[in-house]
């Protein structure tokens, strides 16, 4: 009876030590698996930088003159020299109207997307979000920045807040953002938002670059008819 207490004891004992450890140890499991899902989005979002790198490269964009096709309510600009650019932004805006069948405005969304290039390699990229509410009379700027895109790790990209010129998050490294089982947020961020925001960016670069071939293209097939009909008389 004693021998089976003393047992029993014992168990009772070592069985919470024996849960904590195995507990430790799936801790770490989802650490590591977070933080592998992390790294495999970074190649992702790498990949979309060299297909960016690319158009911009082969359609020769950062001396591209004469842009007469851009997708939807969107504009590009040149700067800060248009003549000799470090850089070029495509400007998305968006008119919010009070309601569906309202005139009315009541604020604007617009997201920039700044690509800086010496034509044939990226150095920096930028997204700058702003939104304005005219009613409030507020407007929040958030900006993402990255500084080495070709950098296998996205922990260094840096992350600005402001709501009304008031700053609620100044610089933070992507690097920084809580990341764990709980709240994934910095794996949210890559996967939500950088992916389909470079994914949209290579879309739009490949309409511009390849609808203004063809208005080049038909142009020039307009002069080439032309004079092969003078032929005839």
């Amino acid at each position: 009876m004693k021998r089976f207490l003393a047992l029993s004891i014992t168990f009772f004992l070592i069985m919470p030590v024996f849960i904590f450890a195995q507990s430790g140890k799936q801790d770490a499991l989802n650490s590591q698996q977070i933080n592998d899902k992390s790294k495999e989005l970074d190649k992702q979002i790498l990949t979309l930088y060299k297909s960016i790198e690319e158009v911009i490269a082969t359609s020769n964009m950062m001396s591209y003159e004469g842009v007469k096709y851009l997708p939807y309510q969107t504009d590009i600009v040149y700067g800060p020299d248009k003549n000799k650019p470090q850089y070029v932004e495509l400007i998305k805006h968006i008119y919010v109207k009070e309601g569906l069948f309202s005139g009315k405005l009541i604020g604007y969304e617009e997201k920039t997307l700044r690509i800086y290039s010496d034509g044939k390699t990226i150095n920096k990229m930028e997204t700058i979000i702003k939104t304005r509410n005219f009613y409030g009379q507020t407007e929040e700027i958030l900006s993402v920045v990255d500084s080495s895109p070709k950098s296998e790790s996205k922990d260094d990209i840096l992350i600005s807040h402001s709501l009304n010129g008031r700053k609620i998050v100044d610089q933070k490294k992507l690097g920084e953002i809580l990341n764990n089982m709980d709240f994934p947020i910095k794996n949210e961020i890559k996967a939500e938002f950088m992916i389909p925001n470079l994914v949209t960016l290579h879309k739009n670069l490949l309409f511009i670059t390849e609808a203004n071939v063809k208005s080049s293209k038909d142009v020039d097939m307009n002069v080439a008819d032309f004079l092969k009909k003078s032929t005839y008389y």
